[in-house]
């Protein structure tokens, strides 16, 4: 149909997360005992939400996909919101789960079909929205993640970077406060005066 593998699929869901999303953290076929024994193919983080993408490259992997554990009872899945990702014309919108979204591909192009759209919010009740869902399982996976770029770059370098550079302020507070009454002292001079 398309000729796209698995393994292009993922990679496009991943630009995907990361550039239409806006995904500041994006996984790809990640493989962490997450502890509902969910894999999946792409997941991100776009303030505090985590959107999941499940690649299928062929119908039958997308129908035996419904056997899934965390399938069957969605609050075991991960992922508030959820999309399958498929070559355009593969699946079709009305076929999917409930609540699940459905990206075509065509070329190196995204296109959603149906689902949420990223970046966006909705007053009250999110239809696409996943309330209830394994969120011990992405902990998981950021921590397996973490725990990989230790190995790494060492454990010395992954603590320097975590606790001299992460979480050290961008600009020292008193910095940022001279800098901030030199740059109100004169307005409140003149008004003042």
């Amino acid at each position: 149909m398309s000729g796209l593998t698995h393994a292009e699929l993922v990679l496009i869901a991943g630009r995907w997360l990361r550039n239409t999303a806006g995904c500041s953290v994006v996984l790809e076929e990640l493989c962490a005992a997450t502890g509902n024994g969910e894999n999946p193919d792409a997941i991100g983080w776009y303030c505090g939400q985590t959107l999941l993408v499940e690649c299928k490259v062929s119908r039958s992997d997308f129908l035996a996909d419904r056997k899934k554990p965390f399938r069957a009872e969605p609050a075991r899945g991960l992922g508030i919101y959820r999309y399958f990702m498929a070559p355009r014309g593969l699946l079709r919108a009305e076929e999917m789960p409930p609540q699940w979204g459905l990206l075509e591909v065509s070329g190196r192009r995204v296109f959603l079909a149906s689902g949420h759209e990223p970046k966006r919010w909705y007053p009250g009740e999110d239809p696409w929205a996943f309330k209830e869902r394994f969120h011990d399982g992405e902990t998981q996976m950021l921590l397996s993640a973490m725990q990989r770029i230790k190995v790494r770059v060492g454990a010395t370098e992954f603590h320097s970077m975590l606790h001299q550079r992460l979480m050290k302020p961008a600009m020292p507070p008193s910095t940022a406060q001279a800098d901030l009454l030199a740059a109100w002292g004169p307005l409140m001079e003149e008004k003042a005066g």
